[in-house]
């Protein structure tokens, strides 16, 4: 390798590390004695996550005045043989630099069955409520995760399929609750000649190129036809859209949030009372958006929720007569228990 070569190696890399360091301070994804649990699977995103945050460390210490902790967590589905290949990779890693590395093997097939769930939100459930677990036991308060640009991408294309709302067009956040994302505006090719430049040696899971998940589909197959049929940019198309949209996105979030405020009458552990007078008399639009957090609220996510169910929460509230209830399975019930008055439990 000749001096010019290695000194556009060395520029390429110092550019992801000052993106993700953009990123962090930027968005405030990381505050001083912050304890992170990196979720690491061993493959080229998470790899350059764990590196950069690592490489930055020092930097943004003396720099910021900023010092943080890392954790490793790794899960092993048990899908794919090379799994426990994978795990002694990603441990080695952890050990030569002293960082902590948790492990979790869990039959996600298996554990799948018995929920009732699809194996892609099974093992997301397994692997979340892990982190959540190292957090506790470790006094850690952040998870960080290794989506990317494309990632981003391929939710908001999945989330338009689906039918969405505007939040759903806006994909992914650097930051949601205590899950932080540092290199959500990083493209995958840049990730892929980070790991190669920095002599990684990433795991490759075969399984992303296999067609059996919409995402993959959708990665694979929807977004190269989109590329080569339609619009040679459309992944920094779509990102631009979700900027334009943010904004609207923004606007109507705070307004929300003010209605939400207004609406409490108390929340504890066990439930959530609130007056909806308040909600009825908004718009459409946030009318739909006050009872989805008062859900998030309650169930700490809005997995499995849809429109419908808000839809039927709302003739509820409409028809507010004491004593009906709306019912989810084991997620929760909202019943009105006064005039204008209901409660989710």
């Amino acid at each position: 390798m000749n001096k010019e070569e290695n000194k556009k190696q060395i520029e390429f890399i110092n550019k992801i590390l000052q993106k993700v360091k953009n990123n962090i301070i930027e968005n405030n994804l990381i505050n001083n004695n912050d304890k992170i649990v990196v979720a690491v699977s061993g493959g080229p995103d998470s790899m350059c996550l764990l590196d950069t945050l690592y490489l930055l460390k020092n930097i943004i210490q003396d720099e910021y005045n900023i010092k943080y902790e890392l954790i490793v967590a790794h899960v092993n589905h048990m899908i794919r043989k090379e799994s426990d290949d994978e795990k002694l990779y990603v441990e080695s890693y952890c050990k030569k630099l002293d960082i902590p590395f948790f492990y979790l093997k869990e039959n996600v097939s298996q554990k799948a069955k018995i929920l009732k769930m699809s194996e892609e939100a099974c093992g997301r459930k397994i692997r979340y409520d892990f982190f959540e677990d190292i957090l506790k036991e470790n006094a850690a308060n952040i998870i960080a995760t290794a989506h990317n640009l494309n990632d981003d991408v391929e939710t908001i294309l999945l989330n338009f399929i689906r039918g969405c709302g505007l939040k759903g067009l806006n994909g992914m956040d650097f930051k949601y609750k205590n899950i932080i994302r540092p290199l959500i505006n990083i493209a995958k090719k840049d990730i892929m000649e980070y790991n190669v430049l920095q002599n990684l040696n990433p795991c490759i899971d075969k399984t992303n190129f296999e067609n059996k998940y919409v995402r993959n589909k959708i990665r694979n197959l929807l977004i190269p036809t989109l590329e080569n049929e339609y619009n040679g940019n459309i992944i920094n198309n779509v990102i631009r859209m979700k900027k334009i949209l943010q904004n609207d996105e923004d606007f109507l979030k705070k307004y929300t949030k003010n209605v939400l405020k207004n609406s409490i009458i108390d929340n504890n552990i066990n439930s959530i009372k609130f007056n909806f007078s308040y909600i009825l008399n908004e718009h459409e639009s946030i009318k739909y958006r006050v009872i989805r957090e008062i859900i998030d609220m309650k169930m700490n996510n809005l997995d499995g929720i849809e429109n419908i169910h808000v839809i039927d929460i709302l003739k509820l509230l409409e028809n507010n007569i004491k004593g009906k209830k709306y019912i989810i399975g084991n997620k929760f019930t909202i019943e009105i228990v006064a005039k204008n008055i209901a409660i989710i439990y």
